[in-house]
């Protein structure tokens, strides 16, 4: 039995688990590039191998809109 029991419904359930399956993984990190980025909180992340903390997603480091705004400008700057 998953901490909510057999309330809230399964689909609402499996959301749940999903993100925070998805939430709990070591991600990429920005500044060193090794897969040891945990949440220490919420939007904030730090790499344990660097040192690095920085803000990102409540539930991911990197959200949809944010990679939108970072391809933007890389796209921008590559035009000029």
């Amino acid at each position: 039995m998953s901490k909510f029991g057999a309330r809230y419904g399964r689909k609402l359930r499996k959301r749940v688990e999903d993100i925070e399956s998805r939430m709990k993984q070591k991600h990429k990190c920005p500044q060193c590039g090794r897969n040891a980025v945990k949440r220490t909180s919420t939007s904030i992340w730090e790499c344990s191998k660097c040192g690095t903390t920085f803000a990102g997603g409540a539930y991911l480091p990197e959200t949809p809109s944010g990679k939108l705004v970072k391809r933007t400008i890389k796209r921008m700057g590559e035009g000029s």
